[in-house]
């Protein structure tokens, strides 16, 4: 399962790429600002973020990758972002349920070592856990007295940034090239 690192890059590209104004999430609609350089909020790319990893608090409570890895949990969470926000509730609340399922979603496609194996991906219709075939992110060992622990962990993070930090990138750019482009340019 990946790490907080990971699940940050997860929970800010999902959160980007699902909002249509991505890069105005929680902002009035319209043209930036004069002598703005970028219409993605740093506050608000740091709330995804903190959507992306906040199901691992479940880690405080003993209940590791039950019912806060669930499609259930992340539409909470976007209905308390929708009762939140104040401007682009729509966008906002897409935006922040996204950002918490992608959790869910790094989780099913990560190694997973400790049992329960696997994510309540579809609670509250399911009790069941879930883990895809394919392992795309490697387990992020918890005991750091492992023989390889840090070797294996930075392992594990720079495989992270290798597959999510391009995608962040690319959608940065997208976002940020969306916002300096006049609608009535666009096609």
């Amino acid at each position: 399962m990946p790490s907080p690192l990971g699940h940050a890059l997860g929970g800010i590209a999902a959160g980007w790429l699902v909002s249509s104004g991505a890069s105005t999430v929680g902002t009035a609609p319209g043209p930036p600002p004069s002598g703005t350089a970028s219409r993605v909020p740093w506050l608000t790319t740091a709330a995804l973020a903190g959507l992306g990893i906040a199901p691992d608090l479940d880690f405080l409570v003993g209940l590791h990758s039950r019912q806060s890895h669930s499609l259930g949990a992340a539409l909470l969470a976007g209905l308390v972002a929708a009762v939140l926000a104040r401007g682009a509730r729509a966008r906002w609340a897409m935006a922040a349920t996204a950002a918490w399922a992608s959790h869910a979603l790094l989780d099913w496609l990560g190694d997973d070592s400790t049992p329960p194996i696997g994510v309540m991906a579809l609670w509250p219709f399911s009790d069941a856990f879930y883990q895809s075939d394919v392992r795309w992110f490697l387990a992020i060992w918890r005991r750091s007295d492992a023989a390889g622990f840090w070797t294996h962990n930075l392992t594990a993070i720079a495989w992270e940034l290798a597959l999510l930090g391009p995608v962040v990138a690319a959608l940065w750019l997208w976002k940020r090239e969306r916002t300096l482009i006049p609608s009535s340019w666009r096609s």
